[in-house]
């Protein structure tokens, strides 16, 4: 009897015993018995006729090499008549994003699919399922909402509303912002972690190109929920210790891949997107990944005031204090940030309020004058009445 691993039918990967799909290229495995289930309602699985006229075409896909015009052909075939699908319009670590339109509510959305390397594992689909049911009950005006999540076709994804505007990544990089709005930017941020800490919910990859600037008004919004929770919480021994997140911004309990890991990893997060804004750099930045991932965890970031002393104190010491090594001597809560960032005083009264004159802004000469003449008209009014 051969022990010769199981190999995908149209990349020959070798593929592990409880894999639903490719690792490399997505393809259903033969194991994978329902991949037309929907995610937002589990229970609601079917293998009807039209179910397996779907999957009889998901074989066609799969005998083809995969690349980004295969990968969007084949998306568009499992979006079917129900999306019309148009260009890409970001991508991440995990993701890609497209431009589409819902057809039956004629209205514009944003479609987010998972990487397939990142779905092979049976484990990752049950977490992500988890966690994208909570995102889609979270309600609050700073969370990009979704509307469904589905996995179909060997594919995961999920449509959310489109934004119009920016990132603060982009923002960022035409001009350094001036405190005040930076203030404004991380207490809504905080806000919404709050609403999701919550949710139980962790972020985790807190990041001035996961915060969108919606239009005109700039109003905050925190996008990409869920995928580096989800992976966090695998149960796979091999994936024990992996390092999901942005190396600039991530704690030190998440830069060692530590398990235990709660919604003070995001504060800290939040607090190092504070410093970048402030100081115009992170606190940290090495000579590659594993070098400013030691730096999180080794050593102490500069004090914000001394590279930029025009920041306010009470400011500088809120961020610094949420970029503590030791999580217990962070903000306890999201709220408790805010709270600390609203008191933030920007402007001081004048020290010299002892005069009338400093108060009313009137030069001391013209008081002195205006005074005398006042002096003079009541003695003369004194010696007339005599």
């Amino acid at each position: 009897m051969s022990d010769a691993p199981t190999r995908c039918a149209a990349c020959r990967w070798p593929l592990g015993a409880d894999d639903l799909f490719c690792p490399r290229c997505g393809t259903p495995t033969p194991i994978n018995v329902d991949p037309e289930a929907t995610l937002i309602d589990p229970a609601g699985r079917g293998a009807g006729a039209e179910d397996a006229a779907e999957g009889a075409g998901d074989e066609a896909w799969a005998t083809a090499p995969p690349s980004r015009d295969a990968f969007k052909a084949r998306l568009r075939h499992v979006l079917g008549a129900e999306y019309e699908l148009f260009s890409m319009i970001g991508r991440g670590g995990f993701a890609l994003v497209y431009k589409a339109r819902d057809r039956r509510l004629d209205r514009l959305v944003a479609i987010k699919v998972i990487h397939p390397d990142v779905t092979g594992k049976k484990t990752f689909v049950e977490s992500f399922r988890s966690e994208g049911v909570a995102l889609a009950k979270l309600r609050h005006p700073g969370i990009v909402p979704i509307y469904d999540i589905r996995e179909r076709g060997g594919l995961i994804y999920y449509i959310m509303p489109l934004v119009e505007g920016t990132t603060l990544e982009r923002r960022m990089k035409r001009a350094r912002l001036p405190p005040f709005e930076s203030r404004r930017i991380l207490s809504e941020l905080a806000d919404a972690l709050a609403a999701a800490h919550r949710a139980q919910m962790v972020h985790l990859d807190i990041k001035p190109a996961n915060v969108f600037l919606e239009g005109d008004l700039q109003k905050v919004l925190l996008m990409d929920f869920g995928i580096a929770r989800a992976l966090t919480e695998q149960v796979d021994e091999s994936l024990r210790g992996l390092v999901v997140g942005t190396p600039e911004y991530m704690s030190p309990e998440q830069a060692r891949g530590l398990p235990e890991i709660d919604h003070r990893s995001d504060i800290y997060s939040l607090g190092a997107l504070g410093y970048c804004l402030l100081a115009g750099r992170p606190p940290f930045r090495g000579h590659d990944a594993a070098d400013t991932l030691a730096r999180h965890v080794g050593e102490a970031p500069v004090p914000l005031r001394a590279v930029n002393p025009s920041i306010p104190k009470d400011f500088a010491d809120a961020i610094m204090r949420c970029l503590s090594k030791d999580p217990w001597e962070r903000f306890p809560t999201a709220m408790d940030l805010r709270g600390a960032l609203e008191s933030v005083t920007f402007f001081t009264a004048p020290r010299d309020t002892g005069s009338a004159s400093a108060a009313s802004g009137v030069p001391g000469a013209i008081v002195a004058l205006i005074a005398g003449v006042a002096a003079l008209i009541g003695l003369l009014a004194g010696l007339a009445l005599r």
